[in-house]
């Protein structure tokens, strides 16, 4: 028991030894670690910028040509004005036609005879005019009544149907037409009725400035047939419209 006692204290005696000699050794200081700078890398990012393509100098643009210069205008031709129509001699608003006709029959002391008609001139209330391609004025209508006297010793009365067809303008204008129509001698030679007869003509119109419109002048082939006496041949008339 004792050796146990001695053998413990001997132990610690060492152990305390020992301690007290690591207490006078410095302790060996433990190497510190330098920081480590981490290394930053920076990456360093290349824009690459893409120069934009130059644009193209616009081309010079040509200035409008002046605009081309306009022509004066003529002013309108001045428009005759037309005199309205009147009613006629008596406001009746009839046309009429006064007709100086001679037949050359070669008898008697003019070698012919001489008439004068009076005719009522009418529109074409048929309408022939536009059914032949014409205009409503193409085709005129003519009734009458007037006084032959002449060669043979004629002596006539005779009423007178006929008509006149409006021919197109020529030779600048002119106006011209056909005119023809049946005549029957109501009283006449032996103071009696006669028998029928009947004209044709050619006629051109011209202004001679009498104020009545256009005088017609007529070449064409006549017959006028009294009861007894009959005068036919070359006629010759003039012709000129009133408006009663």
């Amino acid at each position: 028991m004792k050796r146990l006692i001695a053998l413990l204290v001997v132990l610690g005696f060492f152990v305390g030894v020992v301690s007290m000699s690591e207490a006078a050794v410095p302790a060996k200081k433990a190497p510190v670690k330098k920081p480590v700078a981490k290394k930053v890398v920076k990456k360093v990012v290349k824009k690459v910028v893409k120069a934009a393509p130059k644009k193209a100098a616009p081309a010079p643009v040509a200035p409008a040509p002046p605009p081309a210069p306009v022509a004066p205008v003529a002013p309108p031709a001045p428009v005759a004005v037309k005199a309205a129509p009147t009613a006629g001699l008596f406001g009746w608003g009839i046309n009429t036609e006064l007709k100086g006709e001679y037949i050359n029959t070669g008898k008697g002391a003019i070698s012919g005879s001489a008439g004068l008609m009076g005719n009522v001139v009418l529109n074409d209330f048929v309408g022939l005019g536009p059914m032949f391609g014409g205009s409503a004025n193409t085709v005129k209508f003519k009734l009458g009544t007037g006084y032959f006297q002449g060669g043979g010793n004629l002596k006539a009365v005779p009423v007178y149907a006929g008509g006149v067809i409006n021919l197109p303008q020529w030779l600048g204008g002119q106006e011209s037409y056909l005119t023809g129509g049946l005549n029957y001698v109501v009283y006449g030679n032996g103071k009696t009725t006669g028998k029928i007869g009947g004209d044709v003509f050619f006629g051109i119109t011209a202004d001679l400035g009498l104020g009545l419109g256009k005088t017609g002048f007529e070449i064409g082939y006549s017959i006028v047939r009294s009861n007894t006496v009959t005068s036919k041949g070359l006629s010759l008339s003039v012709s000129q419209p009133l408006a009663l």
